[in-house]
C-alpha cells in the first residue's frame, strides 16, 4: 500500500477543540521529576542524566504563574545548589534538606503538609542554555504509605496518587495553550530561592533595569 493512499493531506484540519493528553496519565517512571515534601525536594535519576555535566543548579519561582524553573549554574554563583552526588563517573540523586522552601512552597500552593507532591518536568530552551520546567498546579499528590495484609500473611504496601480536580473532565491543555506553555520569558516575575531561605526578587519592576539584570544575565 502507498503511504499517500493513508496519509493524505486535509487543508480543512486545525487543531480547534483538541486537547494534548497529559502525560501525568500514563506510565511515567523515566520521566524528568521533582519530588517536595515537607522538609525536602529530590530530583529524580531521569533529572539528573539529562544534564550530565551539571552538578549545581539555581531555582526561580513565578509566584503569579506558579512555575518553578531550574536552572543550571556554577558551584560559585550565588544561590548555587547542590543537585546531586558525584563519585567518579558516577552521578546519584541526592535529597536536598529545605525546611524554609518546600514550607514556603505549601503555603503558596495550599498543600497538605501531610502529603507529598510530584511534578514532571519538561526542557527549554534560553539563551542557548537548557533549563526545566514545573508547573506547581500539575502534581500527582502521593497519601502516606497504606498497609495491607492478605490471607497468607503478605504484606504489600502502596500509595495512591492523587490529581488535581480541574482535571477531572479534561483529558490535557488545548493544543495552542499547551504550544505557549514554555514560552517563558526568565526576566518576567521570576525570583532566585536559595535553600538558606533567601530570595532574591526579581520581579518587572527591577529587572530590566539596574544591578539585578547585569547579575541575572551574567548567571544564565
Amino acid at each position: 500500500m502507498d503511504y499517500q493512499d493513508v496519509f493524505q493531506e486535509d487543508k480543512e484540519f486545525n487543531f480547534e477543540g483538541y486537547q494534548v493528553v497529559r502525560r501525568e496519565f500514563f506510565a511515567h517512571t523515566f520521566e524528568p521529576a521533582l519530588t517536595i515534601r515537607g522538609n525536602s525536594i529530590f530530583f529524580n535519576t531521569a533529572c539528573i542524566r539529562k544534564c550530565e555535566d551539571i552538578v549545581y543548579v539555581q531555582l526561580l519561582i513565578n509566584q503569579e504563574e506558579k512555575r518553578l524553573v531550574i536552572r543550571p549554574c556554577d558551584e560559585d554563583d550565588k544561590d548555587a545548589v547542590r543537585w546531586c552526588i558525584v563519585k567518579g563517573e558516577s552521578r546519584r540523586t541526592r535529597t536536598i534538606k529545605s525546611d524554609i522552601f518546600s514550607g514556603m512552597l505549601y503555603d503558596l500552593m495550599g498543600w497538605d503538609s501531610n502529603y507529598r507532591y510530584k511534578l514532571l518536568g519538561v526542557t527549554f530552551e534560553f539563551q542557548s542554555q537548557s533549563l526545566y520546567l514545573f508547573d506547581l498546579t500539575a502534581t500527582e499528590v502521593y497519601m502516606n504509605q497504606s498497609r495491607t495484609v492478605d490471607e497468607n500473611g503478605k504484606v504489600t504496601y502502596s500509595r495512591k496518587a492523587i490529581y488535581p480536580e480541574a482535571w477531572k473532565d479534561t483529558f490535557g491543555l488545548p493544543v495552542t495553550e499547551h504550544q505557549q506553555f514554555t514560552n517563558v520569558n526568565l526576566f518576567d516575575g521570576y525570583a532566585t530561592f536559595s535553600m538558606t531561605g533567601d530570595k532574591q526578587t526579581d520581579g518587572q519592576d527591577s529587572l530590566g533595569k539596574g544591578k539585578l539584570e547585569s547579575e541575572a544575565i551574567r548567571n544564565v
